[in-house]
């Protein structure tokens, strides 16, 4: 009786969430995971890229609902990855997000300037992170 309660306020998520894609760039493994944790939270599908090229290919290929972004990566940088997502008319309204160690406020300016939806430093709670994934699923980006 509860469950079934508890389902009426919170359906189960395998319906619809299985269809949203987050695509993380991130080339640290232990970073990868637990922003991977945060997306299985959510109950959402994560894809992974430990580069920028990568990165922009997976973005393309499975035009995620959010992206999540390191702004340090070993080829290109975050600012580039930002600049060659939204030059491109298949991936400009993808939203983005830049999760970086990286507190420099040229870095935070040029994320902005070149299209990041929102800016987060490392290190960030699982918890909170699973929160913000879901408020910017609400809030996509407009292109």
């Amino acid at each position: 009786m509860i469950k079934t309660w508890l389902r009426k306020l919170w359906p189960l998520k395998s319906s619809h969430a299985a269809v949203i894609k987050i695509l993380i760039i991130e080339d640290s493994p232990v970073d990868a995971n637990m922003i991977k944790k945060a997306v299985d939270i959510c109950g959402f599908v994560a894809l992974v890229a430990h580069d920028g090229r990568t990165g922009i290919e997976m973005a393309r290929k499975h035009k995620p609902n959010l992206i999540i972004l390191d702004y340090h990566l070993p080829d290109i940088n975050g600012g580039q990855v930002l600049e060659e997502l939204r030059a491109s008319k298949e991936t400009s309204s993808e939203t983005v997000m830049v999760l970086t160690i990286l507190n420099n406020p040229e870095v935070v300016l040029d994320s902005f300037m070149r299209g990041a939806d929102q800016y987060f430093t490392k290190p960030i709670s699982v918890s909170l992170l699973s929160k913000q994934i879901q408020v910017m699923l609400r809030h996509p980006h407009e292109g």
